[in-house]
């Protein structure tokens, strides 16, 4: 029995071993793909959705140093702008090469690393195709080669739930510190560029915390991580209030609530803003951000049947394509579009018929349903495994849980689900492996009972 059990573990560290070099071996071809593409690319890489403010951000602190007072810098968080701002330092001309290959790198090691932690689980299997499809997704792997935030959240929280799956492998009842803090700092700096993954924080520390064993450990887990963690937007906070009195990160919560609210809007940009009508405290003449979130919270409370549609349909935008009849939102400049072949079908009449008729209304609201039943069967098969495999469940989903419901209560995007997608990929591989298993044995049961019948 002994024997039996120490060559099962050696097969088991054999398979191990070589999964462990395709998860090298993957993320480095992938990088090594971009790399190309980005020397093919004019000054190195393309600018995102927002690319245009967030340089428009650099020139501010260009020409007026850490303190600018230019008001993108605190519209949108500078945290971003502050990234790229020393890359400008060695070569203006040239930062966007520094830019894609600092975001490309990250990506692959991030990629490696969260996949390399699920061979300590029960899902070891599974890492190889949650590399694989994380590595070449089109739209998540190239948005490394794009100026925007997207890739590097997406990177940071990769690291910080690997390393957290880390501590828990490496400390069944304690934490290490050190794991506590370079988790506390992938999150930090994720939201030193994106203010909400200071809720996916939160979330995510306390679900670790639980998992501790002592209120003592507990407690100084939850103070350590959190203190990390609010550092980096509390650089943000004070660095907005010696530039401009303004005791905020950013202020464009209000106005992007208020766009996704109201009788006249979809739920998505391109609707009129300003449908709610929100006033000032008397002396001001236009309302704070604060206020306007207040005001359009207030709506929604009081309209509770339009509120019900909008969040469908805001749930809709989140989730649909990159392209084709369903697709809403901010992905225009996705670089998987310059070479989907859907774009080249759609440049014929027969083609558009076909991709904006029925035919095409299908297939979208398939890949809708399909990414949804797949991301829940996951998230329910490694629940239900309980140990590490349930604490991953609540790890990977609570960032894209969290992602959708504040798309619920602002606007509408597909491009807000791209900072989570890595994890909502993982557990889409999950889901896959999980309705397959469950598929074949639905299948065999009966073989099997008519083959006990027969005889």
């Amino acid at each position: 029995m002994a024997k039996q059990s120490k060559s099962r573990r050696a097969v088991v560290a054999k398979k191990n071993d070589n999964r462990r070099i395709w998860l090298i071996v993957l993320p480095a071809l992938a990088f090594f793909i971009k790399m190309i593409v980005m020397a093919n690319t004019a000054k190195g890489g393309w600018l995102g959705a927002d690319g245009e403010n967030y340089l428009s951000g650099v020139d501010g602190l260009l020409a007026e140093g850490f303190f600018s007072k230019k008001d993108i810098l605190t519209y949108w968080p500078a945290g971003y702008p502050l990234f790229i701002w020393p890359l400008t330092k060695i070569s203006i001309a040239n930062f966007l090469y520094f830019l894609t290959f600092l975001q490309s790198i990250f990506f692959a090691y991030s990629t490696y690393f969260f996949t390399k932690q699920l061979l300590a689980t029960r899902i070891a299997f599974l890492a190889f195709a949650t590399s694989f499809f994380v590595s070449f997704n089109p739209t998540l792997s190239l948005s490394s080669n794009a100026v925007g935030y997207e890739s590097l959240v997406a990177s940071l929280l990769f690291m910080s739930i690997g390393l957290m799956i880390k501590d828990r492998v490496e400390n069944r009842n304690s934490y290490s510190k050190k794991y506590a803090i370079y988790s506390g700092v992938a999150l930090g700096v994720s939201s030193f560029f994106q203010p909400r993954v200071i809720l996916f924080g939160f979330v995510l520390v306390f679900i670790y915390a639980f998992t501790l064993v002592g209120k003592k450990a507990r407690l100084q887990f939850v103070a350590l991580s959190l203190i990390v963690l609010m550092f980096f937007p509390a650089v943000l906070l004070a660095r907005n209030i010696v530039a401009k009195d303004l005791p905020a990160i950013s202020t464009n919560l209000g106005v992007t609530m208020r766009i996704g609210a109201g009788d006249k809007t979809s739920g998505g940009y391109g609707a009129p803003d300003g449908t709610i009508i929100c006033n000032a405290k008397p002396p001001a003449t236009s309302p704070t951000d604060n206020e306007v979130v207040r005001c359009v919270s207030k709506w929604y409370v009081t309209h509770p049947v339009k509120t019900a549609k909008l969040v469908v349909t805001k749930s809709i935008f989140f989730w649909s394509p990159w392209s084709g009849p369903q697709a809403n939102g901010t992905m225009a400049r996705n670089p998987w579009l310059k070479i989907n072949p859907i774009m080249d079908i759609t440049k014929t009449q027969e083609g558009r018929d076909l991709v904006y008729g029925p035919f095409g209304k299908t297939v979208s609201w398939l890949w809708v349903i399909g990414q949804l039943v797949l991301l829940f069967s996951g998230l329910i098969w490694l629940w239900k495994m309980g140990g590490n495999e349930k604490l991953l469940a609540k790890l990977a989903g609570a960032p894209v849980i969290l992602g959708w419901l504040i798309s619920m209560g602002t606007i509408g995007d597909h491009r807000f689900r791209l900072p989570q997608m890595g994890l909502s990929l993982f557990l889409q591989v999950v889901g896959f492996y999980a309705l397959r298993k469950r598929l074949s044995v639905a299948t065999i049961s009966p073989a099997l009972e008519g083959s006990t019948k027969a005889r």
